[in-house]
């Protein structure tokens, strides 16, 4: 359902907007009629509405002063105006249209279904938006299950440090805690390379995230302060790896 609002000061055109979309329009819902340019500033600051129609001479003002008050404008509007001219001047908040008064409810259904084809581009591209943020969301979450002599942890990719060998084990370096695991660096170099992990020694993978700087005598600076040293064939791949970053 389409959440609308009017702001409309002059009662008979109100109602008969408001008459017109309640019984021609199914859906779309007025979810508040305000008379007043205060009113209306202060009911946008708290809530968005889909749609605003929105009288352009109002009795304590007009509505570019509404538009002008609110820090963003997140919803569609059709002015409603006896002045034709006013039209020049809305084009400038990117209204759908605008509406002539005495209101016509022909002319009302042809605006509205320009509106909806706008409002169908946005709420596609919303939503694409929404299925990216959740993917994002989901990726940082990741995690990765430890197998121990005594216990399983549910480790967060993001907060791996580093990972090092002990022969057929592997000590997991976290930004709070170390846990060794019994398999070994390379099975988990082949799980966490899809993410931001580098194997730049024999013994030693790394979340270059938490890289603070390469050294010149092989080795890179953890965030941590620690020092881990680098293998001089896997040197100019890291700097190439940070480079694209």
């Amino acid at each position: 359902m389409i959440k609308a609002i009017i702001v409309e000061d002059e009662f008979n055109a109100l109602n008969t907007l408001d008459k017109l979309i309640r019984y021609t329009q199914k859906d779309i819902e007025v979810v508040a009629k305000i008379d007043n340019v205060q009113e209306a500033i202060a009911f946008l600051k708290k809530q968005t509405p889909d749609l605003v129609f929105l009288d352009i001479e109002l009795i304590d003002g007009n509505a570019f002063q509404i538009l002008e008050a609110l820090d963003s404008i997140a919803f569609k509007i059709i002015f409603i105006t006896a002045y034709d001219e006013f039209a020049i001047k809305a084009i400038k908040f990117d209204t759908i249209d605008y509406i002539l008064k005495p209101i016509d409810s022909d002319e009302l259904s042809a605006c509205l279904d320009r509106f909806r084809v706008a409002y169908e581009k946005d709420r596609v591209y919303k939503n694409a938006l929404d299925k990216v943020a959740k993917i994002n969301e989901r990726e940082v979450q990741k995690t990765l299950l430890i197998k121990t002599a005594d216990a399983q942890y549910f480790l967060q990719i993001k907060d791996i440090v580093r990972c090092q060998s002990d022969g057929a084990y592997t000590v997991f370096h976290t930004v709070d805690k170390k846990i060794m695991s019994a398999r070994n660096l390379k099975y988990y170099e082949n799980i966490l390379s899809e993410h931001t992990f580098v194997r730049v020694h024999q013994s030693h993978l790394v979340n270059i995230k938490y890289i603070k700087t390469i050294s010149g005598n092989n080795s890179v600076w953890l965030t941590n302060d620690e020092e881990i040293p680098v293998a001089t064939r896997k040197k100019s791949y890291l700097k190439q790896v940070l480079d694209s970053l």
